[in-house]
């Protein structure tokens, strides 16, 4: 059995939270070191005061430490997460602003585009940073990454470092709840169909289904969707509905990639506003028809400050308010699985996994990121082989795929070069001057971080 220590970078971070709610409910994590490690001693007091409190209600002999440099407690390490964001929601709204400024309106406006490589910008030079620091004090360690852009971060390290990296995202967790309210095999209140996309991060699926998909991150397509209880395949009721369906039936958030379906005989995922920022097709039509608009920025509720982190602490003070904490969320959120699998002794299957396609999905290039289901074991991560997607649909990922490579070597060396390349080849963006002015923005935005530029 290999050391169970987990250090998670960026402890603030509102996955945190799901981490405590996660370790606690399996027996596996008992006896583990985690390390939490945050740049404010005050959040990270109250973060560390959670975990402690925990753990001493539940009897899981997990050893807590915390620090605001992760080279203090990076030393044999077995997994490290990275949850850090760098000023995410102001940089955030800011990148949604120079973009409409230069005549693009972005949904999402995470991973792709102007704003993917804005984000990248900041964010691959710290998980390079975290990379060369693993690479000295625990080499075997996995890096799991759960960061926006994933693709240009993860591709940023696999390309410029030596570190074992594989990343995360929970779409899948997102599509499946919708599915199950779209073949109505789901006891969520029907209301619910009308929930928006920061209300539906609170929600969970229930399991009755199982899906598989392929792609790139946040532009995945559904390849098949069964009943988790007979194995019975879905797709074809799926497809019955869709095709008929108004889309005021289809879920919110939903309406879009049931028109993407309409048009490429494939259900697109995880959700409208990632799916849009992948489809140049994109319309006034859709927007009007699908009620797609930019993501709500200012209702996302990632990090938390030190007294929202205080008032989770209070309400944890028995046994009873302890394990009504724990089954508060999600049930088996998958990035702690990630550790949980890689502590267990045989590998595991595992919904999605972002890694090197290296021959998964057959007519897409070797070195691009996707993003599929695998398995996971004792140091050992692999994707279960796909085969070939439909034509069209391997065009837009092979497209934004090889862009998130361009983006990623950009920010990983300083390039502006790269960095405008990235812009010329994007296919939202007809206008060498809008390239140039966008990339002077981004630029000059960002020059109050610490970038490679």
């Amino acid at each position: 059995m290999r050391k169970k220590k987990i250090v998670l970078i960026g402890s603030g971070s509102q996955y945190t939270e799901f981490f405590l709610q996660e370790i606690f409910k399996y027996d596996d994590f008992r006896g583990s070191t985690v390390a939490l490690v945050d740049r404010k001693p005050d959040r990270l007091e109250e973060v560390m005061n959670i975990g402690k409190k925990l753990n001493n209600i539940m009897g899981f002999d997990i050893k807590f430490i915390g620090s605001g440099n992760r080279r203090d407690v990076l030393s044999d390490a077995t997994v490290v997460y990275m949850f850090a964001a760098v000023n995410y929601m102001h940089a955030w709204a800011r990148e949604l602003e120079i973009c409409q400024k230069n005549g693009l309106n972005p949904y999402e406006f995470h991973t792709t585009g102007p704003a993917g490589l804005s984000m990248a910008m900041r964010h691959v030079p710290l998980a390079l940073d975290i990379a060369k620091d693993m690479e000295e004090l625990c080499p075997d360690a996995w890096l799991v990454l759960d960061n926006n852009p994933l693709s240009r971060i993860q591709a940023g390290v696999l390309r410029h470092s030596n570190t074992k990296v594989v990343g995360y995202c929970y779409g899948h967790e997102l599509v499946q709840m919708a599915l199950e309210q779209i073949l109505d095999m789901t006891d969520r209140d029907e209301s619910t169909k009308q929930a928006d996309p920061v209300e539906r991060e609170f929600m969970c699926p229930a399991d009755n289904i199982t899906v598989r998909q392929a792609g790139v991150n946040h532009m995945m397509w559904l390849l098949d969707v069964r009943d988790a209880a007979t194995g019975e395949d879905l797709y074809p009721k799926l497809k019955s509905i869709l095709d008929v369906a108004d889309l005021s039936d289809i879920p919110a958030g939903y309406r879009y990639c049931t028109e993407v379906y309409r048009m490429f005989d494939l259900f697109a995922t995880p959700a409208d506003s990632h799916v849009a920022d992948y489809c140049w097709s994109v319309d006034k039509g859709n927007e009007e028809r699908c009620g797609l608009y930019p993501f709500p920025v200012a209702s996302w509720f990632g990090g938390r400050d030190k007294d929202a982190w205080a008032e989770i602490a209070q309400k944890v003070s028995d046994k009873e308010s302890a394990e009504a904490f724990i089954k508060q969320r999600r049930t088996g959120w998958m990035s702690t699985q990630i550790s949980r699998y890689m502590f267990s002794g045989e590998p595991k299957y595992f919904p999605a996994l972002n890694m090197v396609n290296a021959g998964t999905i057959e007519n897409l290039s070797s070195d691009i990121i996707v993003e599929t289901s695998g398995v996971i074991g004792p140091d050992y991560v692999a994707h279960n082989k796909v085969g070939s997607l439909p034509p069209a649909a391997a065009i837009i990922c092979e497209l934004n795929g090889r862009i998130a490579l361009l983006a990623a070597d950009a920010c990983a060396t300083g390039d502006k070069h790269l960095a405008l390349q990235s812009l010329l080849v994007d296919p939202f963006i007809h206008s060498e001057t809008v390239a140039r002015n966008i990339l002077e923005d981004i630029l000059e935005e960002n020059k109050q971080y610490e970038t490679r530029f």
